[in-house]
């Protein structure tokens, strides 16, 4: 019987690279799929811009309250949630009031609050600052001009 031969090349190296190939650009999709989907942890607020800076506070007597926008609106207290979101606030700040051994003017209030929250949310979160005679200020951005 007679042999045929082929004078083209040998596909099996170009067909290996090209699998190769294919083979990382599915795994890199895989991996840059999933950084989407993983957990965030910590909270991103952006308060409003401001023309006015702060002075500056004994931080001794300073506590940041951070609040989140939404249907039911976040608050942290120095980094840290604070269960039951604004109903929580009050017995956070009466701990604060409790463990202070100056007049409860001397003691700071930054209330850090992300400008999509309501204005309610805000003036209530004031309010319930100014009730146990705390000094209250409302953080914000710089302006940028």
């Amino acid at each position: 019987m007679r042999r045929v031969r082929s004078t083209l090349g040998s596909p099996g190296y170009p067909i290996l690279i090209a699998a190769g190939v294919n083979l990382f650009l599915l795994l890199c999709f895989c991996v840059w799929l999933q950084v989407h989907r993983m957990p965030r942890f910590g909270v991103n607020v952006y308060p409003e811009a401001s023309h006015f800076v702060m002075e500056s506070y004994n931080r001794d007597n300073l506590h940041v309250v951070t609040i989140t926008a939404g249907e039911t609106p976040r608050v942290y207290a120095e980094g840290v949630e604070i269960t039951g979101g604004m109903k929580g606030l009050p017995a956070q700040l009466d701990t604060w009031a409790k463990g202070m051994s100056t007049r409860p003017s001397n003691m700071t209030i930054i209330l850090e609050c992300d400008p999509a929250a309501s204005a309610g949310v805000l003036q209530k979160a004031i309010d319930l600052v100014l009730q146990r005679k705390f000094t209250c200020s409302v953080a914000g951005r710089p302006a940028i001009e």
